[in-house]
C-alpha cells in the first residue's frame, strides 16, 4: 500500500472545546479519551473497503479481514512493481480480484468492492474533486454502488473526508455508547433521544460520534 500521511481535522481542538461546554457528560467522555484523535489514511478505496468489510459482522471480525486484505493488497503490489509506491491500491485489487475473494469476502461485498475500485479508476476527475461536493450530493453518489448504504457512506464522510457533522444514528457501537454514558435503559429510549443529542452537537456531530466509540472500544477500528 502507498504509504500516506495521516492527517487530523483541523477543526478539532474548536469542535472539542464547544461540545465540553454544552454536554458534561460528553466532556467527560472526551476527557477520558482525550489522546485519541481522530485521522484519515487519505486514501478513498481503503476507507470504503474497510467499511464494506464491516457491514453486518462485529468490529473485531471486521479488524482481521480488513487486516488480511490490506496485507495481500501490500503482496500484490510488491509483487507486481518491486516496491510499495508505483501503483494504487484499487488497481491492485482490480489487477488480483480472486486472491481476495479467497479470503472470505462474500460475494455481494466483493462485487461492491469492485465496483468501487472501477469507480475510482475510471471517474478520476469525480473523485479528485469529492472534496467540493456537500455531504448529501456524496452519499447520493456513493448510495448508487450496490452494496453501499447510509451507514457505509456516512463512515467515509467522517473517517476519509473529516467532515465534521455527520450523525451516524444506526451505528451499533455508537448505539450502545449512548446507552451506558447516558444511563437510558434500553435502545428504544436511545432512539428517542437521537433528536435532542444530534441538535445538542451540532455542528460537531462527527467528534462526539468519534468519542462515544473510543469510550466502547480502547482501540477504535479507523475505517
Amino acid at each position: 500500500m502507498n504509504p500516506k500521511k495521516l492527517a487530523c481535522p483541523k477543526y478539532w481542538k474548536e469542535g472539542i472545546r464547544e461540545l465540553s461546554a454544552s454536554d458534561p457528560i460528553l466532556a467527560k467522555i472526551i476527557q477520558r479519551n482525550k489522546e485519541i484523535k481522530l485521522y484519515s489514511h487519505q486514501d478513498p478505496f481503503l476507507t470504503l473497503l474497510r467499511a464494506i468489510v464491516s457491514q453486518q459482522i462485529s468490529s473485531l471480525a471486521a479488524k482481521k479481514l480488513s487486516a488480511k486484505i490490506l496485507f495481500l493488497i501490500s503482496l500484490e503490489n510488491c509483487a507486481s512493481t518491486g516496491n510499495l509506491r508505483d501503483i494504487s491500491d484499487a488497481s491492485v485489487f482490480l489487477a488480483s480480484k480472486s486472491s481476495f475473494k479467497r479470503l472470505g469476502l462474500s460475494q455481494a461485498k466483493y462485487s461492491c468492492i469492485t465496483e468501487v475500485a472501477a469507480s475510482l479508476k475510471n471517474n478520476k476527475y469525480y473523485w479528485k474533486n469529492i472534496d467540493s461536493f456537500s455531504d448529501h450530493e456524496i452519499l447520493s453518489e456513493l448510495m448508487r454502488i450496490k452494496g453501499i448504504g447510509m451507514w457505509t457512506g456516512q463512515m467515509f464522510l467522517i473517517f476519509h473526508l473529516m467532515r465534521p457533522n455527520v450523525f451516524p444514528q444506526t451505528d451499533l457501537g455508537l448505539l450502545k455508547s449512548i446507552r451506558q454514558n447516558y444511563s437510558l435503559n434500553d435502545y428504544a429510549s436511545v432512539r428517542e433521544q437521537l433528536p435532542y443529542l444530534k441538535k445538542k452537537w451540532d455542528p460537531w456531530n462527527s467528534i462526539a460520534a468519534w468519542y462515544l466509540w473510543c469510550d466502547i472500544d480502547p482501540v477504535p477500528f479507523v475505517y
